[in-house]
């Protein structure tokens, strides 16, 4: 049997020459002259530097143009419906009219329309020719209805509370210049105006009062409308008023020796009627006895 310690000593003797193999085995390696101290690829790439990278900038949301916003839409008013006015009561009458006077079938009658109106004069939209009426309340409020037949229309104009009726195709236009008496009398520079009286006895006019100021102002107002006055014959007349302007006396003589019921008035040879003006010129002749006209010479 071997004895215990000539077994380490081969033990380490062994383990000796493995040290003294593996560090001739390192000479020749270190030796070799093709052998170079390189690193490896894996380190090379390790080694190699990396290039710079340009960061990218964030990316951003540019604004586009604000839209112009589109206009509310206005919602357009419902109108509220009215109903067609009743025909004032007159219109009864006048299709009996048309029946007596024209001889116009009743049963065929009909109310073809009817509205509200209003007008600038009494004459409410439908004047007499050479007819001055009366301006100082307007405007007219009235209705309007057209009667038909089915074949032929006749239209009527009336007042609010329907106490006038005007047949306006009864009323023919007339073919005279229109004349404005106010603007060619320049009635509008008045200072003062006289209302005259004709003395029989002597055949001048007399004074007979000074109007007022607002009394002055409607009859100008009267004579401030263009109206179809044309020429006639002078007649014999009773009253005239004076307008004292700044070009002088301006005379408008009114009512007829031959019809004192009447308004006619006479301007510059031109003829009209103004029946309003009784209205005006009334109160200015209380207490007066009534004219004695001259009588008529057998």
């Amino acid at each position: 049997m071997k004895s215990p310690l000539r077994t380490e000593l081969i033990l380490i003797a062994a383990i000796t020459l493995i040290a003294i193999a593996v560090s001739c085995s390192s000479n020749d390696v270190d030796d070799d002259p093709t052998a170079t101290n390189m690193p490896s690829t894996a380190t090379q790439a390790l080694a190699t530097a990396r290039p710079t990278i340009t960061p990218v900038p964030t990316a951003t949301n540019t604004p586009g143009p604000t839209p112009t916003p589109e206009p509310t839409a206005t919602p357009s008013p419902t109108p509220t419906a009215t109903s067609t006015p009743v025909p004032p009561p007159s219109h009864v009458n006048e299709m009996g009219r048309l029946f007596t006077e024209k001889g116009i079938d009743f049963s065929t009658l009909f109310v073809q329309s009817v509205g509200a109106a209003k007008w600038p004069s009494a004459a409410l939209g439908c004047p007499e020719p050479g007819t001055l009426n009366d301006t100082s309340e307007a405007p007219y409020s009235g209705f309007y209805y057209i009667i038909s037949n089915g074949s032929t229309t006749w239209e009527y104009h009336a007042n609010a509370d329907d106490s006038v009726v005007v047949r306006c195709d009864e009323r023919t236009p007339s073919n005279a210049p229109l004349v404005n008496i106010t603007e060619q009398a320049n009635l509008a520079d008045s200072t003062k105006l006289t209302l005259m009286r004709r003395d029989f006895s002597t055949g001048n006019f007399e004074v007979r009062r000074e109007m007022t100021p607002e009394d002055m102002a409607r009859v100008i107002t009267l004579f401030n409308q263009e109206s179809g006055i044309s020429y006639a014959p002078p007649c014999t007349t009773i009253f005239r008023l004076d307008f004292v302007t700044s070009d002088g006396t301006s005379g408008i003589e009114f009512i007829c020796e031959e019809n004192y019921k009447a308004f006619d008035i006479y301007w510059n040879e031109l003829h009209g009627t103004a029946p309003i003006l009784g209205y005006i010129i009334g109160p200015y002749l209380t207490g007066d006895p009534i004219p004695q006209l001259p009588t008529e010479t057998p």
